[in-house]
């Protein structure tokens, strides 16, 4: 019986044209065994998906399944995972085009056991034209356009073809790419020159779980249990899943030479998706083993930069084994919540009560925070802690704490 070594999971909705080019590029992979497949989800396409499929002929084994309704990507992903073989799983998004070596790097890379390979998900190329682009993207074709001195195309033409099968079989495509320039991408990007590909130091490697480029052991994604079919706005589910990866124990890679190039097409997201989907993460992981979560979906409305973010996460990495000080993250826990029910969900807001439990227990938080100080450090979690008191409660925590220590050392002197 022939073992397969990995499972490349497509999932597909409304990109006949995207999906079509994205297998083309897997037909000149670098990589000859015959121990990969190719499982493609057609989401609830209404575009002639399944047909375009049933005709392509693709040098991999090749799954087709079919979904008729369109809940969600985590959905389409989780069909992929309960039906691949591999043991490795390469998630691979139907609007990538996959550089020469793609399969063979992210093989590669999986020597050690436990690891997450995080491609570089970049990487912007236009293979076709469309009337529906954002300002943004009309933007960045037309800087494109002049620098290969292509010919202007008129605003009103839908679906103009920009590349050919023959330019993606043979041609070097790094040409008519571009970096997308967007300010948390240039984040990640600071993130990786600072701390190598591996992230040593680095306490927030989930943020790089991409899934268009993304590999891990399909065992890993089953104990983790896959993606969550509740997440059906764009975007989170991958976020979602690589923070219950890292939490189990598995190791993060940067590798930013495996390319594979996002086909840009108009938006598929709705004005409100990211409030919803920073409520539904908050909610769920409203528990101090996963504080870092709702403070990274937090962190862009409370202006923490991300430097301020790693060393905040490192104090909390730091404080949760210790029980004694269990309390005090539950206090910043709480106090964060109140800020993102104020921000994300007003008819929630519940700093009243809020403030009434934590005035009730001052003394004792202030007196427990001091300690903290005096026997961890923990400088940028007290002061983060502080300044959400000021802006969710009112209370000017770290007057307080500076007073209590002034008194302290009035009464050593």
């Amino acid at each position: 019986m022939r073992k397969v070594k990995a499972s490349i999971i497509i999932p597909s909705y409304n990109a006949r044209q995207r999906l079509y080019l994205n297998l083309v590029a897997l037909n000149n992979q670098s990589y000859e065994g015959d121990d990969v497949e190719v499982i493609v989800i057609d989401n609830g396409s209404k575009d002639n998906t399944m047909e375009m499929l049933k005709s392509f002929r693709l040098k991999y084994p090749m799954k087709i399944f079919r979904i008729d309704e369109n809940r969600g990507i985590a959905r389409g992903r989780n069909e992929g995972v309960k039906n691949a073989e591999g043991d490795i799983l390469i998630f691979h998004d139907s609007d990538m085009l996959a550089t020469k070596d793609f399969i063979k790097r992210h093989l590669e890379e999986h020597k050690r056991p436990g690891t997450v390979v995080c491609g570089l998900f970049w990487r912007r190329i236009f293979t076709h034209y469309y009337s529906g682009f954002s300002p943004d993207q009309i933007n960045n074709f037309e800087k494109l356009r002049e620098r290969l001195n292509m010919k202007r195309l008129s605003l009103y033409w839908d679906e103009y073809p920009l590349l050919t099968e023959e330019q993606i079989r043979n041609e070097d495509l790094s040409s008519y790419s571009f970096d997308l320039d967007f300010g948390f991408i240039n984040d990640l990007k600071r993130i990786v020159k600072k701390y190598g590909r591996d992230l040593k130091g680095y306490h927030l490697p989930w943020r790089f779980c991409i899934t268009n480029n993304l590999s891990v052991e399909r065992q890993k994604v089953i104990d983790v249990g896959m993606f969550d079919n509740n997440i059906v706005r764009y975007g989170y589910e991958d976020y979602d899943l690589g923070v219950r990866l890292y939490k189990s124990g598995c190791r993060f890679v940067i590798a930013d030479d495996i390319i594979s190039l996002h086909q840009e097409h108009p938006a598929n997201y709705k004005g409100d998706d990211l409030l919803i989907n920073i409520n539904f993460m908050c909610e769920k992981y409203n528990n101090i083993y996963f504080i870092d979560v709702p403070l990274v979906c937090m962190s862009d409305t409370l202006n923490i930069d991300p430097e301020q973010l790693n060393r905040i996460a490192r104090d909390i990495d730091h404080l949760l084994p210790k029980s004694q000080y269990h309390d005090v993250l539950e206090l910043f826990l709480e106090v964060l919540q109140v800020l993102r029910r104020r921000f994300f969900l007003p008819a929630e807001e519940d700093s009243r009560r809020v403030f009434l439990k934590v005035v009730q227990k001052l003394d004792h938080y202030v007196q427990k925070v001091l300690k903290l100080e005096r026997e961890e450090g923990s400088e940028d979690f007290i002061k983060q802690l502080s300044a959400m008191m000021k802006m969710a409660l009112g209370i000017d925590f770290q007057m307080i704490l500076d007073a209590n220590r002034k008194e302290k050392d009035d009464n050593d002197e």
